[in-house]
């Protein structure tokens, strides 16, 4: 009997072993993995992608599928400001690399930088090209497909190393393009008054508040350090009320269309208050690590995950490591969660928005495999400083 139990004892240690084997024979995902694999990314160029740009693909429905191509400097925009954030982790083998995809990025920038003034577009400016999204909306074909947006311009200027001057002669042409013709009717009621920051620079173009977007734009403010404008202010403000009202979790596609979710908008926050602290967000902290706590908890979503781990890293937590795979970082890769979303409801009225984001209609997902990678490797660097 004794000789029994010994013998299932070496048997089921035996098979530990194997698996316990198995599951790290597995190539770890390193820095220098993961750098490689963007670099690569980037390289990828053919008779469609411009050299440069990091290939992204639209898909109507939550799917990625790599079917329809897009040319945007968006996806390098955002690679280059972790890898920028970061830079001083990096070996110096690492810095050279970093400083190759930055230095593509900026090249290709020029393709779809404003010809007249230091703004950015989502798509090329060098020529004319088809709306990207349907055929049947005519009123969008043309070279002008899209206004130039706030996002583009602020992560743009943050690529390229503008000096200061720079960067307060675009904060002062931003001024114009705020909500200076209240009641907004693209927004809640209650948002309608705030004299913040437009998505778009086009004069006659509706007027559309984002949080993450607003984010992003006092990201540049901050970075810069930069005088606070009465739109600063009410950006921020718009901000936080978002947060208090728990808008960023009951109705994340309408108060940040182009987002369009909760994990998503923590990021954007996260990243923002991780520049220097901003009074008014540190009052919320709280608030904002027990939202990003219940979604980690609620997801199965990798993507995700690695977000909230970030934005719960950067808010000064200590949460519980993931562990991720080679196989898992493909998956990964074309995970079907966008991080990007064309709304074109957002300009819509609030009534008919609000029916059209519900039925997701007119929402096109942008996807980049690269930019997924960079999400898992700036979580990386930030879990080795824990």
């Amino acid at each position: 009997m004794q000789l029994k139990r010994c013998i299932r004892f070496l048997i089921s240690l035996c098979i530990a072993c194997c698996f316990s084997i198995q599951s790290f024979s597995q190539p770890n995902i390193t820095i220098d993995y993961l750098l490689n694999r963007i670099e690569t990314h980037q390289l990828k160029h053919d008779n469609y992608f411009i050299e440069g740009v990091f290939p992204s693909y639209i898909n109507a429905a939550r799917k990625f599928k790599i079917k329809k191509e897009d040319n945007t400097i968006f996806y390098n925009t955002l690679i280059a400001y972790v890898l920028k954030d970061n830079y001083n982790q990096f070996s110096p083998v690492q810095k050279i690399i970093c400083d190759s995809i930055i230095a593509g990025s900026n090249r290709a920038a020029v393709f779809f930088k404003n010809k007249t003034r230091n703004t950015y577009n989502f798509w090329r400016t060098d020529t004319a090209i088809r709306f990207n999204y349907s055929w049947w909306l005519p009123v969008f074909k043309g070279r002008s497909a899209l206004p130039d947006d706030m996002d583009d311009t602020v992560l743009g200027f943050l690529m390229n190393n503008q000096n200061k001057d720079s960067a307060e002669a675009l904060h002062r042409f931003m001024q114009a393009y705020i909500n200076n013709a209240p009641p907004l009717k693209t927004t809640y009621k209650i948002y309608a008054y705030d004299s913040a920051y437009s998505t778009w620079f086009g004069k006659k173009f509706p007027v559309v508040f984002d949080v993450s977007v607003l984010c992003n734009v006092l990201s540049f403010v901050q970075q810069y350090n930069l005088q606070w404008t009465k739109a600063d202010s009410a950006s921020l403000q718009h901000i936080v009320t978002a947060i208090q009202r728990n808008d960023i979790v009951k109705h994340p596609a309408f108060i940040s269309p182009y987002y369009a979710n909760t994990s998503i908008i923590l990021y954007h926050i996260a990243r923002l208050m991780s520049i220097k602290p901003i009074n008014e967000l540190e009052i919320i902290k709280p608030q904002l690590i027990q939202i990003a706590n219940n979604r980690l908890q609620a997801t199965s979503n990798m993507l995700e995950k690695i977000m909230l781990l970030s934005a719960l890293i950067k808010w000064g937590q200590q949460p519980p490591p993931l562990h991720i795979s080679e196989g898992d970082l493909k998956k990964m890769e074309q995970n079907n969660l966008p991080f990007f979303i064309g709304n074109i409801p957002s300009y819509f009225k609030r009534g008919m928005k609000g029916k059209f984001i519900n039925l997701r209609l007119l929402m096109y997902n942008h996807y980049c495999p690269a930019w997924n990678d960079c999400l898992l490797l700036e979580y990386l660097l930030l879990s080795n400083s824990l």
